[in-house]
C-alpha cells in the first residue's frame, strides 16, 4: 500500500529557473512542479553528477518571465533531496525577503484549484523561513 510521504501539495507550474550551488556550478532549466516545501527542477541540459544529493544551492525562479522589463526573480536557498536522470528534487530552506514570499505565496494560490485547502496546509506547515535582504 503506497503512504503519501508529502507535506505539501504539489502544483504543475513552469517557470524559467536558474541554480547555483556550493560547488559554483550553475545551471538553468525550468521548474516542473513547486510546492511550499519544494521544487523539482529540470535542467535545460542532461543532469550530471555536478549536483549532488545533501548539496546547498541558491535557486532563482523568474515570475512574468514574458515581460523581461518587469520579471520579478524570487530567490531561495536549497537542499537537493534527490537526483533524478530528468532533474532535480529540491526542498527550500528559505526565500530572501518578505515581498518575494508575497509573491510566492499569490502564485502559488493563483495556480491552484483548491486555494482554500493550500492556504489552510501553510498555517499548519509553514515550510520557508523568510530571510530579511540586506
Amino acid at each position: 500500500m503506497f503512504v503519501e510521504k508529502r507535506k505539501h501539495q504539489r502544483l504543475k507550474i513552469k517557470l524559467i529557473a536558474r541554480i547555483e550551488c556550493e560547488n559554483k556550478y550553475s545551471i538553468e532549466g525550468k521548474s516542473r512542479n513547486i510546492s511550499f516545501g519544494g521544487i523539482f527542477f529540470e535542467p535545460d541540459t542532461i543532469a550530471d553528477d555536478r549536483i549532488q544529493k545533501g548539496d546547498i544551492c541558491m535557486l532563482t525562479l523568474m515570475l512574468n518571465q514574458d515581460d523581461q522589463n518587469n520579471s520579478i526573480p524570487l530567490d531561495f536557498q536549497c537542499k537537493v533531496v534527490h537526483v533524478r536522470k530528468r532533474g532535480y528534487g529540491m526542498q527550500f530552506l528559505s526565500i530572501e525577503g518578505l515581498e518575494a514570499y508575497d509573491h510566492f505565496e499569490k502564485m502559488m494560490v493563483l495556480n491552484s484549484d483548491a486555494s482554500e485547502s493550500l492556504m489552510a496546509e501553510l498555517e499548519k506547515r509553514p515550510g520557508l523561513i523568510v530571510k530579511e535582504e540586506d
